[in-house]
């Protein structure tokens, strides 16, 4: 499993399940609602913002283009109600 940081930004992929997550700080307990078919988005229990995505079948995913592949739209998780 690959991992990586970049500002608070941490990202692991899964190569042998083709799963890349995702957390926007660090780990933290939260629920996982799934916004597309294999794309979950971690939600904080307590304030429901996002704190993190994993997409199944990503590599996969990504021989389409990324609008195809991953039509999300976090703007609803990201901007306080």
């Amino acid at each position: 499993m690959s991992k990586g940081k970049i500002n608070g930004l941490r990202i692991s992929y899964d190569k042998a399940a083709d799963v890349l997550c995702f957390a926007f700080d660090a780990p933290k307990e939260g629920i996982d609602e799934e916004i597309s078919a294999g794309v979950f988005v971690r939600l904080d229990t307590r304030t429901r913002r996002a704190i993190g995505v994993t997409i199944v079948d990503f590599e996969k995913r990504f021989s389409r283009p990324v609008a195809e592949s991953v039509p999300i739209d976090l703007a609803r998780f990201l901007v306080p109600a």
